[in-house]
């Protein structure tokens, strides 16, 4: 322990931060370069543990339905509004769903269970992310491709990000271009079998009203026949009667109409009104690696161990001034204490260590007075 003289002024005494800071600092500097020095060399020898890892980002532009099916929505809600039935037009962005359906459990085991090729430091390598991850079970995996890929939303803009973090350059920018094949695939699979079940609907129930309008239709022709004088009757119940058919077939017609437009625009939309992805980057493979950041890292223990070091210096400074090895040695010969023979042995060493501090600093401290 290198000893501390300060030379002074007689009867001027030490500011209190000089004495609670500086003073500790100096007398226990030893303490502070190693702290500082064993922090820095853990650091490093965990950054060069820790493997580079890679991100490629794909990103996807917003897009909306097809032009000419939203066109003839808007004509068919304006159509139904002039009869009374209409419909708001529609606002469906199609785009907005896209993280929903990226973070999908169905899409993320095709992304698990697909096999990748790639290549790495000039070999070619064929690897699942099952695999790469090398979890215990699909559920687990699936919470581990979680950390390693990121899906964004921009809300202004609509614009949908991609991020794939790996070990690899190459498996990342697969990755992100598997997310975007399995995406268009979702499009144009399940969204066109949704869309043709909807046209076979529409197409039953159209052939069902047509039949309910033609019996509307006879039996009102079936009681005009039969009731030549309709039109100058004063009967009461026979207006009555004409009123009702005549509701019944204009009712059908209405409904008529507007299922054959239906009918007509999912016939439209099982064609051709599919999404198209529209990417705006595909993910190209990285050339930079995106961690660590070592530089920050041995920045960063740099100064939390120095800034430990001088709040353990100062309890050490502390803990030497009074008297902790007696007090120690006083708690435990205490008969409501009591402790094995293990615990003793660790108590006992514990106390002398308190007590070579305490004798250590009070020799310099001495030196210091002289």
């Amino acid at each position: 322990m290198d000893r501390l003289t300060l030379k002074g002024a007689p009867g001027n005494k030490p500011s209190p931060l000089l004495e609670m800071v500086l003073l500790p600092a100096l007398r226990y500097k030893r303490v502070i370069y190693v702290v500082v020095a064993s922090s820095i060399l853990v650091t490093l020898a965990a950054c060069l543990i820790i493997k580079n890892k890679y991100t490629s980002t794909a990103t996807i532009l917003p897009s909306s339905p097809a032009s000419l099916t939203s066109e003839l929505k808007d004509l068919a809600a304006g159509s139904l509004g002039e009869l009374g039935l209409g419909a708001s037009p529609s606002l469906e962005n199609v785009s907005a769903l896209y993280p929903s359906i990226l973070v999908s459990r169905m899409i993320a085991e095709r992304i698990i269970k697909r096999e990748y090729a790639f290549e790495h430091k000039s070999k070619m390598m064929n690897t699942t992310l099952e695999e790469y991850i090398d979890a215990a079970n699909l559920d687990r995996a699936i919470r581990a491709l979680g950390k390693i890929v990121r899906i964004d939303s921009d809300r202004k803009t609509g614009v949908v990000s991609i991020s794939v973090t790996t070990t690899y350059p190459g498996l990342s920018a697969a990755v992100a271009h598997a997310y975007l094949e399995e995406l268009d695939n979702f499009n144009v699979n399940h969204r066109q079998s949704t869309a043709s079940e909807n046209e076979k609907f529409t197409s039953r129930r159209l052939g069902e009203i047509r039949v309910e309008l033609g019996h509307a239709e006879d039996t009102l022709k079936t009681f005009k026949e039969s009731n030549l004088n309709f039109m100058i009757s004063n009967d009461p119940g026979l207006q009555l009667e004409l009123s009702r058919l005549q509701r019944e077939v204009d009712i059908k017609s209405a409904l008529y109409l507007t299922m054959a437009q239906q009918n007509e625009l999912a016939r439209i939309e099982a064609a051709k009104d599919i999404p198209v992805i529209q990417v705006l980057d595909q993910g190209s493979v990285p050339l930079v690696k995106s961690s660590p950041r070592r530089s920050l890292y041995l920045a960063g223990s740099l100064v939390v161990s120095f800034i430990f070091s001088i709040f353990l210096v100062i309890w050490l400074d502390l803990f030497a001034r009074r008297d902790v090895g007696r007090d120690i040695k006083n708690v435990l010969s205490s008969p409501s204490v009591k402790m094995n023979r293990i615990e003793s042995r660790i108590a006992d060493r514990f106390s002398r260590l308190a007590e070579a501090i305490q004798d250590k600093v009070g020799a310099q401290t001495e030196d210091e007075k002289l």
